[in-house]
């Protein structure tokens, strides 16, 4: 009896954390930000804010454009007061 207790309690966990975590990834919204790159793999906007861009396919071609300015779209997220920006789509802006 045990035993199927602790079963239970697994499984009301498990079911618990499946139903927090799409929540996290839906209440996420894409952002679109204008920025300069720059050759530490950031996108400084002109109001002086710095976001990281996040190894993604996408990511991976706009840090290619250093001192281009882009328009970027995709998800931020910020820990410790570092924002990182997950690139889904972006353009260059021609000055």
């Amino acid at each position: 009896m045990k035993r199927n207790s602790k079963n239970i309690l697994m499984v009301i966990c498990v079911l618990v954390l499946v139903a927090f975590f799409p929540c996290a990834a839906i209440s996420a919204d894409n952002v679109t930000i204008v920025g300069t790159v720059n050759a530490d793999y950031q996108i400084v906007t002109d109001d002086n804010q710095v976001y990281e861009v996040d190894a993604t396919p996408k990511g991976d071609e706009v840090v290619l454009l250093i001192n281009k300015k882009v328009k970027v779209t995709g998800m931020v997220e910020e820990a410790s007061g570092v924002k990182m920006i997950a690139v889904t789509a972006y353009e260059v802006i021609e000055k």
